[in-house]
This record gives structure tokens, sequence and C-alpha cells, in this order.
């Protein structure tokens, strides 16, 4: 009975996941990426779909990864190639998508280092003197947000830099 709840939950996670993300990359496609390429920007300054990544985990837990995960793969082959984005090779699309999915949880991890408890990280042990993160309180999530957002642009910028895909300084911006 027990693992029959767990995979419910698991699935009803994935779906709401899959479709949360799916919805704000349209949105930052249509209304963003357009009108930043009508201004003559090189990238995008405002990445919506981000705001998927770290609700999700932070409401869902390590449950939501693999469906962002397959759902940031999805979005860039299928809705990006509709609207001319350029679609990376395979080995590319899916280090970038590894990177882009788990700075949230990498982020995490440095705030506990840092000294901040959270009940649903797994894998560390916590000292009686670490604080209490609360992941549904809006301040903590906006913290969470900027942190894994600096995460991700560095760890994107690097993998781009060491591949070869690209060395602009404007895209770590």
């Amino acid at each position: 009975m027990i693992k029959t709840i767990d995979l419910k939950y698991f699935l009803e996670v994935s779906v709401t996941t899959f479709i949360s993300f799916g919805v704000l990359y349209v949105i930052w496609i249509f209304f963003i990426i357009s009108s930043e390429t009508a201004l003559g920007f090189n990238g995008s300054v405002v990445y919506i779909p981000h705001a998927a990544r770290v609700i999700c985990i932070c409401y869902f837990g390590i449950a939501a990864i693999p469906s962002l995960f397959f759902s940031h793969i999805f979005c860039s082959i299928f809705i990006g190639d509709l609207y001319g984005i350029v679609v990376l090779d395979s080995r590319d699309l899916i280090g970038t998508s590894l990177i882009s999915t788990l700075c949230v949880p990498i982020a995490l991890y440095a705030l506990a280092g840092l000294g901040f408890k959270l009940r649903t990280l797994p894998f560390y042990k916590f000292t009686r003197d670490s604080i209490y993160l609360n992941l549904r309180n809006h301040k903590h999530i906006i913290m969470i947000a900027i942190i894994s957002s600096a995460v991700h642009s560095s760890l994107l910028y690097v993998y781009n830099f060491i591949f070869e895909i690209s060395n602009n300084p404007d895209m770590y911006v």
C-alpha cells in the first residue's frame, strides 16, 4: 500500500513539474525572447523556467528532479526548435540539462554547508546549531532562486567554455 502511494505521489509531482516547466518555457519564449531579440539582445536576461525548477524542488523535493531533466530536454528539442532557438547536439543538450536541473540542489547543499537546516535534503547530516530554512517561505525561496541562478550561470558558462560552445562573457551575465 505504501509503495502505491509513493508511486502516485511521484507521478503527480512529475506531471505537475513537467507541465509547469513547459508552460513557463513557452511564456519565456513568447514574451521574453521575442521582445529581447527585437531589441538586439544576444541572450536572455530573464529566464522564467528557472522559477519552475526552484519552486518544484522546494515544494516537492528530489522527486521533481527527473521530470525537470526530461522537461528541459523536451522543451529544448520540440518547443525551442519551433521558435528557432539553437538546439545543441545530444551530448551538450544532456550536459546543459543536467547542469540546469541540478543547480537548485547544489544551491541547497551550499546553503546547508553554510549552516542552514533543510528537512527535505537527503544525504546530509545536520548539527544542533543549524538554522532551519523554510522552503515554503517566499523570502527563503527568493534567496534559493538567486543563489541557484548564480550557480546555474556559473556552471553553464564553465561548461560552454570547456566544450567550446561559446566563450562570450555576456552569456555569463
